[in-house]
């Protein structure tokens, strides 16, 4: 069992400018786009695509859906593809 890296190196990382992969975790959501996803431009120029995934669970009679929202950076093909979907398509969005 790894101990937890001290607090200090906890507030370090927070402000770094370079993420680091020991401290990421993967998660992979399947569930069904909430609208079309909107490409953004930020105020320093950089090209983004937001975009919201709805996931239900429980009995049919008791159903919960949680939603959880992305913005994904990616170029050239990748972004074509998100662009390219539309509200209700149900694949994984993750990573």
């Amino acid at each position: 069992m790894r101990a937890f890296p001290s607090s200090s190196l906890l507030l370090r990382r927070a402000f770094s400018s370079t993420p680091s992969a020991h401290y990421l975790a993967r998660v992979t959501v399947i569930g069904r786009l909430a609208a079309d996803p909107e490409a953004h431009i930020t105020s320093t120029g950089k090209e983004l695509v937001k975009y919201a995934v709805g996931t239900s669970s429980g009995s049919p009679e008791n159903r919960k859906t949680s939603w959880f929202r992305f913005v994904s950076f990616d170029e050239g093909p990748r972004k074509d593809f998100l662009l390219g979907l539309r509200k209700g398509y149900g694949g994984e969005s993750g990573d």
